[in-house]
């Protein structure tokens, strides 16, 4: 499995998380607009070019993580 495989695996589990944490922290537009986004990626996108459906899911990952916790996330 290459780290192109692992990104892919990430960006679908935190997906999942964000989608779930969401739901339980009353945000149910957001959960429900996110998983729109993310089954409208699965479906265009993946026509197109399997290739970015990774890329185009952490970008609602991005926006999942700004509009559930209204911050960023510090790694450090």
């Amino acid at each position: 499995m290459g780290s192109v495989a692992v990104g892919a695996w990430i960006a679908r589990l935190v997906f999942l998380i964000l989608v779930g944490w969401a739901l339980v922290d009353g945000k149910r537009g957001v959960a429900a607009i996110a998983v729109a986004l993310g089954f409208g990626v699965w479906l265009a996108v993946s026509r197109l070019n399997p290739l970015l459906v990774t890329p185009c899911l952490a970008i609602i990952d991005i926006g999942l993580v700004f509009s559930v916790l209204g911050r960023d996330i510090r790694l450090n």
